[in-house]
């Protein structure tokens, strides 16, 4: 493995050819900013057109009363890569973030994690020297996500396996691999993510000699 992908502080290997972390978490940032604006957009498309938060449900009354435009695009929960997979394995008549408030709090983390995507994204503008602690909000907000996506892979394991030992059925093994596609890209980018700034961070010392959290010291 290690002669395929090699994953270092400030650069990385794959496949012979050497990439700077730096611009390995920028393609993947811009790749979930995507997302995250696309899920950001079902809140809004939700608000306007039928004034609640997020509208997303798989019963079929309910898609009566929408037209087939609308139950599309409201019917996918973009943000954890499930376009009717959670359906499919636990018989869900809703997204799972309705379950949990709503969708309120689902709105308020698309809203957070475009800033701070965007806050990583435009940091080379600003700066060819960050400080470690401006990589902190991504990080966080990264770290979130991942073990949010882990315990839902978790809590649904057992259907998962189950449906890929039962006979084959392409339609749901589909939306499982875009599920494991979507997670295991954010742990990656996660796991880069935190090599670039322990680079950032030994920079930081090195030209300083200063800690990154001076009262703590």
């Amino acid at each position: 493995m290690g002669k395929i992908m090699q994953i270092e502080d400030e650069h990385s290997w794959l496949c012979g050819v050497r990439l700077r972390n730096g611009r390995v978490v920028s393609w993947l940032a811009l790749l979930q900013l995507f997302v995250t604006i696309v899920s950001l957009a079902q809140h809004v498309f939700s608000l306007i057109h039928f004034r609640k938060i997020f509208l997303c449900s798989f019963n079929e009354t309910l898609s009566l009363q929408r037209t087939d435009e609308y139950s599309s695009f409201l019917s996918y929960d973009v943000i954890i890569f499930d376009f009717g997979l959670f359906h499919e394995l636990i018989h869900v008549q809703e997204c799972i973030a309705n379950y949990l408030d709503g969708g309120y709090m689902r709105c308020l983390w698309c809203i957070g994690q475009v800033l701070a995507t965007l806050g990583l994204l435009f940091l080379p503008c600003f700066t060819k020297q960050p400080h470690p602690l401006m990589l902190w909000p991504i990080l966080i907000v990264q770290n979130s996500y991942c073990f949010g996506l882990m315990i839902l892979t978790i809590a649904t394991a057992d259907k998962f396996l189950v449906s890929l030992l039962s006979p084959l059925n392409g339609h749901v093994n589909i939306r499982i691999l875009v599920f494991f596609v979507g997670t295991l890209t954010n742990h990656f980018l996660n796991y880069v993510l935190w090599h670039y700034y322990w680079h950032i961070e030994a920079d930081f010392k090195e030209r300083t000699g200063l800690d990154v959290v001076p009262f703590w010291v």
